[in-house]
């Protein structure tokens, strides 16, 4: 009989039969924790079962008091449910036994939903959270997808939340981040708005590989949540002259790959009363507008200057190209604030340009172009001309535009300075649409006279 260290470990290994690959794969899942605490076993690690924090909690949550263990049956507990069940089957034939156990309740049903907490300090959080969202945060969300913000955000969310533990966590996670805003002091709020977003994003990618009719809607709203959620943890850092401006790559990913899922699963958000043609067609209108109105005279002779002052004739025919596109796009934008839009679609024009841009220009900002960087100011100012809500443009003391603009003006280059002087007087409110408006009644006074 060959011993361990007669065995040459270089040796063709015979291939395991299936009856061995069960052993071995039973013998794997032992070896988890069998009371570990519900945190730990939702992530699929294993726990070391400390108590009242395990180790991995610890380390990932801040301020957390105690972890949330399943009760365990004692030993007497234990044998005295093997007597009664032994019991049991020995009079399965009893009538009274069987009418006795009809009226049990019965044991897979739960008086919470699976993704509240049962820790009751979490608890009252989520409480704080839900109500914060119904009375404040869900006013500031926007109108999309051919519903209205009531009717979305108000209505239809909340009531989904009730059964997709996904659509509750994104709930929560936007609720902390508009709390978190007002009362930025509370540091259990930002704890809220990383642990609610880590199983958010978590739950999201596990769904995206399950997607189903009945998950399709969850799904895809979470996604437009998540699209809100990035656009403003973007915007969180500080923007001093030490600082690197960093384009919110992450949110343009998530826009486009929100309008690709609703694109793969049309039929059945059709059928949920999801337009796609909200997002993709351009605003229309059955106004008139004066070719001279003074803001669109002045946008038109500010990119011109732009596309001329940065070479652009002398370029690449493709990057040309793709400069000019984009000047025509940010014309169309303004155009439609003339023309007296709506402050939800301003906002959705500016949100979703990731998807209205090409694909090149989008690689141009994330490189830094000047050229690139000076364009997106102009994209971003037409929040300096509209009513501020905070989904789009965040608090009065975290201010998404002054942060962008300031962000850009610290990375431009010193030669290129000068074409951030009209996002700046934006930003001041030097440039408005009182004072545009004031010009053109001044220019039409002075026609009839």
């Amino acid at each position: 009989m060959e011993t361990m260290e007669s065995i040459d470990p270089m040796e063709t290994i015979e291939p395991i039969e299936p009856s061995q690959q069960m052993t071995v794969s039973v013998r794997v899942r032992l070896r988890k924790s069998r009371h570990g605490c519900r945190t730990c076993k939702q992530r699929k690690i294993k726990c070391d079962e400390a108590k009242p924090v395990c180790g991995n909690c610890a380390k990932r949550y801040l301020d957390i008091e105690s972890c949330e263990y399943p009760t365990v049956p004692s030993s007497r507990t234990r044998h005295s449910n093997r007597e009664s069940s032994s019991s049991g089957s020995s009079h399965a034939g009893d009538a009274s036994v069987v009418q006795l156990n009809s009226n049990m309740p019965a044991p897979s049903l739960t008086t919470r939903p699976t993704g509240a907490s049962a820790n009751p300090g979490q608890r009252q959080l989520e409480m704080r959270l839900m109500y914060h969202y119904t009375q404040f945060a869900a006013l500031e969300l926007p109108a999309t997808y051919g519903y209205s913000s009531k009717e979305l955000w108000l209505d239809k969310v909340p009531q989904m939340a009730f059964e997709s533990d996904l659509l509750l966590d994104a709930l929560l996670t936007l609720a902390a981040i508009h709390m978190n805003d007002l009362m930025p002091q509370d540091h259990k709020l930002e704890v809220a708005v990383n642990h609610y977003l880590d199983r958010t994003l978590t739950k999201h990618r596990y769904s995206l590989g399950t997607i189903d009719q009945s998950l399709a809607e969850p799904v895809f709203v979470t996604a437009f949540m998540l699209c809100i959620t990035s656009w403003q943890l973007a915007h969180r850092r500080s923007a001093t002259s030490s600082d690197t401006y960093r384009i919110p790559s992450s949110v343009f990913a998530l826009v486009r790959g929100c309008c690709a899922l609703h694109r793969q699963y049309d039929g059945w958000l059709s059928k949920a009363g999801y337009d796609p043609q909200a997002i993709y067609l351009d605003p229309q209108s059955n106004s008139s507008i004066q070719a001279d109105h003074p803001l669109l005279h002045h946008i038109r002779q500010d990119l011109a200057m732009l596309l001329e002052a940065f070479h652009v004739d002398a370029m690449p025919t493709n990057e040309a190209d793709v400069y000019r596109d984009t000047a025509d796009c940010i014309i169309g934008l303004y155009v439609a604030l003339c023309l007296g839009q709506t402050n939800t679609i301003l906002q959705r024009l500016v949100f979703t340009m990731a998807v209205r841009m090409k694909p090149q220009y989008i690689a141009m900002l994330e490189a830094g172009e000047p050229l690139a960087l000076v364009l997106y100011a102009r994209i971003l100012c037409v929040l300096g001309f509209i009513d501020h809500m905070w989904w789009s443009r965040g608090t009065n003391k975290r201010d998404v535009l002054k942060f962008s603009i300031n962000g850009i003006v610290n990375a431009m280059p010193l030669r290129c300075s000068w074409a951030m002087e009209w996002p700046l007087k934006v930003v001041r409110g030097e440039v408005s649409m009182a004072t545009m408006t004031s010009q053109l009644n001044q220019a039409a006074a002075g026609c009839e006279s």
